[in-house]
């Protein structure tokens, strides 16, 4: 094997603040929702900035953008690079960009530097990561994966009651191109922690075997509005007061299992939102969280089982419906190895560790191998303004998913997907 090409750290800094732009607020985060104008612009400097690398490029139905440097062997399927540009808002501008740049800056390298690889390299921007917009998250990879069709998800609707095929058009990401799994040698997706075990340990490399099982539910309680002046408190059924107590209840469910439960409120919509109106209907999503499968559906059937008491003891109706399940997902131990193997080759420390966020990874693993890299971010800060990273953490990332890219490229993958080594879950 040759010796491993240097990728330019600069370049790839500059990069990131170039594509920072759009959508960038004033706090210096981003708000860049998916299928948003911000969000088109950021694409097209992917698209732009490809092209000139003399990358092709396709657009499938759901908007996902894949931007592919040729292989010098006919018919090998591509190594799959890549993350998400959308943003939850008011949010931070590394969670997903730094993942789709550092590919891009791969790409940079290897045409840069001349350098021919057996597989063509892949770089895809997934539509709809975050979910912040459109429900479900994890939408473009997941339809990539099978577990939708493009007319389920195109008529998807915001809150304004756009759908996602009309904001697609809108941003010239509406694709015709049919891009298949089977095309595909593996899968890697470069990313910042979002917790802060990696900066605490000043751990540089984060080689993710799994990612935990998350589960998200929307629900609508419908009571009795009324003037909150005359109505006596005896006989209302005060949807908001019910609503309370189910924030309560979904507390003291993650904390009933201590250090890997997860479980958070995170959207509360009341009707009417009046200060002298007993409010008639509220809707809230519930998120769960954890690494094991069986504890994961204990949380559910806890909130199953807390809303039918609710309603028996308030008289307020409650309408339970789960809106995304994403099971437990455990990534290719080979490409994990080879992923470690990366990053010794680039004298970067590096540990096994678990995800506890949601990523495209999980939707793309049953279909090919797959493994994830981490890099620090301060104070684990992440889904917020303040979010950051250094330009020696990018660096240091950017390169091993360059090692790893190489090694793959010479690697031929079992379908073995268990974890080897020890594991750790993040703080």
């Amino acid at each position: 094997m040759i010796p491993t090409p240097q990728l330019d750290g600069d370049h790839l800094w500059a990069s990131l603040e170039k594509i920072s732009a759009f959508g960038a607020t004033p706090a210096g985060g981003l708000h860049r929702l998916a299928a948003s104008a911000e969000d088109g612009a950021a694409r097209d400097y992917l698209v732009a900035e490809a092209k000139a690398l003399g990358c092709s490029v396709r657009v499938d139905a759901l908007g996902n953008t894949f931007v592919r440097r040729a292989g010098s062997a006919a018919d090998a399927p591509a190594i799959l690079i890549g993350s998400h540009l959308d943003s939850q808002p008011m949010a931070g501008k590394y969670d997903g960009t730094y993942g789709v740049v550092a590919g891009l800056e791969v790409l940079r390298t290897l045409e840069e530097g001349d350098i021919a690889t057996a597989h063509p390299v892949e770089v895809v921007c997934w539509t709809n990561e975050e979910g912040a917009r459109f429900a479900p998250a994890m939408m473009g990879s997941a339809f990539f994966a099978g577990r939708f069709t493009a007319e389920e998800l195109l008529e998807c609707r915001d809150t304004d009651g756009a759908r996602l095929g009309e904001s697609l058009a809108s941003i010239g990401y509406a694709g015709t191109d049919l891009v298949s799994s089977a095309e595909h040698h593996c899968y890697l997706e470069l990313h910042i922690e979002q917790g802060p075990l990696q900066q605490d340990e000043g751990l540089p490399i984060g080689v993710v075997t799994a990612v935990q099982g998350m589960a998200w539910f929307h629900i609508a309680l419908r009571g009795q509005a009324g003037h909150s002046g005359t109505y006596p408190m005896e006989r209302r059924r005060d949807a908001m007061a019910s609503a309370a107590q189910l924030v309560t209840r979904v507390q003291a469910i993650g904390l009933q299992h201590p250090f890997v439960g997860r479980a958070t409120v995170g959207r509360l919509d009341v009707t009417p939102s009046s200060p002298n109106v007993i409010p008639g209907r509220v809707e809230l999503m519930v998120e769960f969280r954890h690494p094991e499968a069986p504890g994961l559906a204990t949380m559910c059937a806890e909130l199953a089982a807390a809303c039918i008491d609710l309603e028996a003891s308030t008289g307020v109706e409650i309408t339970l419906e789960q809106v995304l399940d994403s099971p437990t997902v455990r990534f290719n131990a080979h490409l994990a190895d080879t992923v470690e193997t990366a990053a010794q080759k680039s004298s970067l420390t590096s540990r096994r560790m678990i995800s506890g966020a949601g990523h495209d990874a999980c939707q793309v693993a049953p279909r090919m191998p797959t493994a994830m890299i981490f890099i620090p971010c301060e104070q684990g800060i992440s889904h917020a303004e303040d979010e950051a990273i250094t330009p020696e953490w990018a660096h240091a990332g950017a390169q091993v998913l360059l090692q790893a890219t190489l090694l793959a490229d010479e690697t031929m993958f079992s379908s073995d997907e268990s974890p080897t080594h020890r594991e750790i879950v993040g703080k």
